[in-house]
């Protein structure tokens, strides 16, 4: 319990200095499934809720609260192979809504899919190599309007054990914006928050690049333990709109297949 008291306070320490909330991309939640065999199938549920600090621009304070939202499945059919499924949610409501300068409630969702291999070694720990790759996408409703498509490559290694599990994943993203809709706010709008650039040029005719490592910790007891991840974007491709490159998020994983064996003993 102490160690779980831990991760929870290091995630609100980590959450409250995340700033930024008028911005274009943040990163969603790795699906880290860890699988050591076919017939596994695990759920993740994840978020965190709170201030979203602050940002000054043209003279304008940005603060309000903010929430994210992780939902994730993975099932392993076969053995050495992973299908994995994430849905994501991000939504901002400002303190001061300000329609003229474009301090308004922000909301963005992405579903994706993918597949991949892993190869696990070991008995009681277990050292566990994957590497996925899939699609997503969604929409963002805020002061602009666009969606989103995003293909990525996540390879990844981990320790899987009864009582703790932890991993590093790299995940590559390649992201395209459609449809911008400006909402009647015009050029000069988008020209300040750099949705469109000198030459013309808006942000739904470019592909963009982020290289974003992340690290997961879960602790409990085999078919239920709490997590913390962490997840940090950096640009591949440089960008001049904002984005925020953090994602903390504190949740709860079950591994399904424990929980039958489990159920079964009793029996």
């Amino acid at each position: 319990m102490k160690f779980i008291q831990v991760l929870l306070y290091c995630a609100i320490i980590l959450h409250t200095g995340s700033s930024c909330n008028r911005y274009y991309y943040k990163p969603n939640a790795v699906n880290t499934p860890l699988f050591t065999d076919a017939g596994q199938a695990h759920l993740n549920i994840a978020g965190s809720l709170g201030n979203g600090g602050s940002l000054a621009y043209n003279d304008y304070d940005y603060t309000g609260t903010r929430y994210v939202f992780d939902a994730q499945v993975s099932v392993s059919p076969l053995r050495h192979l992973g299908i994995i499924a994430n849905y994501s949610t991000y939504g901002y409501t400002p303190d001061n809504p300000d329609i003229a300068s474009g301090n308004v409630d922000g909301k963005a969702n992405l579903l994706e899919f993918g597949a991949g291999g892993y190869y696990a070694k070991g008995r009681k720990f277990k050292l566990v190599t994957d590497c996925y790759a899939g699609y997503g996408f969604g929409r963002i409703k805020s002061d602009v309007d666009m969606n989103i498509n995003r293909f990525f490559l996540q390879p990844g290694i981990g320790v899987r054990s009864p009582a703790f599990d932890a991993a590093f994943n790299l995940r590559l993203v390649s992201v395209r914006y459609k449809n911008l809709n400006d909402k009647g706010r015009g050029d000069d709008y988008l020209l300040q928050r750099h949705l469109i650039n000198n030459n013309g040029q808006r942000i739904d005719n470019t592909s963009y690049a982020f290289a974003e490592p992340s690290f997961t910790v879960r602790t409990g007891y085999k078919f239920i333990k709490a997590q913390l991840q962490m997840v940090v974007a950096h640009e591949i491709i440089s960008t001049r709109w904002d984005y925020n490159p953090y994602r903390y998020t504190v949740g709860l994983y079950f591994s399904l297949e424990e929980a039958i064996a489990e159920a079964m003993k009793g029996r």
